[in-house]
């Protein structure tokens, strides 16, 4: 009975490893400030979430951190729910919570940035995806600042 049971077991992880899922391109849509407190600066961020794969994912939640210039601007956590379509995209609004420190090390950053351009990565990863796994994802790129090229 054992040895049926632990070939079950491994047919059922060998399924799970053969579905072929496609990581999904996360990228930064937008950066919008919010509520802020002479501690505590607070953002709101929307993520693109770029879906290659032919059967919508599901997540319970993600969690991230946003780099500027090198340095973590800020962090965040959410549960809620998210469903990107099959072949799809969706924007995902998310809280960032940055503290005064890091403000004003990025505002002193930004002074100097050649040509007004502002390298970001974001990091973290999409909770319980399609209720298999946690999916770490990556993203990085440039926004050109207004106001500051040179």
């Amino acid at each position: 009975m054992k040895w049926i049971v632990t070939a079950l077991l491994a047919l059922l992880l060998a399924g799970c490893g053969s579905l072929g899922l496609k990581k999904p391109e996360v990228s930064l849509s937008n950066i919008e400030p919010g509520k802020s407190t002479l501690f505590e600066q607070n953002f709101t961020v929307t993520l693109r979430i770029v879906n290659p794969n032919a059967i919508p994912l599901q997540a319970s939640g993600l969690e991230f951190d946003v780099m500027v210039a090198g340095e973590k601007l800020g962090s965040g956590v959410s549960d809620q729910a998210i469903s990107i379509p099959a072949n799809g995209e969706g924007l995902v609004p998310l809280q960032v919570h940055t503290s005064l420190a890091a403000w004003i090390r990025q505002l002193a950053n930004w002074q100097q940035l050649p040509g007004g351009k502002m390298a970001y990565e974001i990091r973290g990863q999409l909770k319980n995806l399609n209720g298999l796994a946690t999916l770490p994802f990556s993203s990085h790129g440039e926004w050109k600042l207004p106001g500051l090229a040179k």
